[in-house]
């Protein structure tokens, strides 16, 4: 099932998760799509890879994500993107599109997370996992790398 113009179904859920998306769920998979994904798309020109989407509730939980995670309701997604500057880089431009309301950075993972919840104020929120698995503010560097690169910290 096409989401949008450049993102199938088939890329955001698991085959080891046997609960597919309710339709509430595909709503905001479309929407996560149209509204960050396919902009995120164009303004690197070239495709992006989704290592994780949608996620049952239990299917999160068995893979360790947070409880209460956007993926459980399909409004979030994770770029494999590979180094944290890489990251920062899609990070800064993720942050001027207006309906990415969080940035996760996770540096061992080669990942950027982005979903679709409420901003705060004009700006994402963001957080930070460094290479021992703990959640960090955005650390300085990082912080300062994405504010050059144009994007809203």
């Amino acid at each position: 099932m096409k989401l949008s113009p450049h993102f199938d179904l088939s890329e955001f859920v698991s085959s080891k998760d046997p609960v597919a998306p309710n339709e509430d769920a595909l709503d905001n998979l479309e929407r996560l799509c149209a509204e960050v994904l396919e902009p995120l798309r164009e303004a690197i020109g070239k495709p992006l890879k989704i290592s994780s989407g949608y996620r049952s509730i239990k299917h999160n939980r068995a893979i360790g994500g947070a409880d209460g995670s956007m993926h459980t309701t399909g409004m979030a997604c994770d770029i494999a993107i590979g180094s944290v500057i890489d990251q920062a880089k899609l990070a800064a431009i993720a942050s001027r599109i207006p309906a990415c309301g969080a940035i996760g950075l996770y540096e061992s993972k080669g990942i950027l997370h982005v979903d679709i919840r409420r901003r705060v104020g004009n700006k994402p929120t963001y957080w930070f996992q460094d290479a021992k698995g703990r959640y960090i503010g955005l650390p300085a560097g990082l912080r300062q790398m994405i504010k050059q690169a144009g994007g809203k910290v």
